[in-house]
């Protein structure tokens, strides 16, 4: 019976992303990290996304309600992106390229078709608010 591989189970590194995956990443870590702690997200991401941290904080509520497990985050301080990290880049990176087929592949397993329509639409609105197309 075959191994499986530990480059199948490693978790992607937070210096492989770029600046802009790097700066959604540190406003999810800090919205998950202060809305457990019974804490207002909004501030501290406004400071990171200016104008678009509203449509990422709506964003955000609803991949955390969509989810089928609770979503996970590293700390901010982590070298390593949960899988969960992972798949919020991997869609907010696919828009970014015009690429909404490789948006819907990194969900295509955790939800259904109606709220991968939603979420791709939510993160091509944000990736151009911080773009400043919108």
């Amino acid at each position: 019976m075959p191994l499986l591989s530990s480059a199948l189970l490693a978790l992607p590194r937070v210096d492989r992303i770029d600046e802009e995956q790097r700066l959604f990443l540190k406003a999810a870590r800090m919205w998950v990290m202060l809305a457990r702690a019974g804490r207002s997200p909004r501030a501290p991401v406004r400071a990171l996304l200016g104008p678009a941290a509203s449509g990422f904080g709506m964003m955000m509520e609803m991949m955390v309600a969509a989810w089928p497990d609770p979503f996970t985050c590293h700390p901010p301080c982590a070298a390593a992106l949960t899988h969960d990290e992972a798949t919020l880049t991997g869609l907010l990176g696919g828009v970014a390229r015009g690429d909404a087929a490789a948006a819907h592949a990194v969900l295509e397993d955790l939800l259904p078709a109606p709220v991968r329509e939603r979420l791709v639409f939510m993160a091509g609105r944000l990736v151009a608010d911080r773009a400043g197309l919108d």
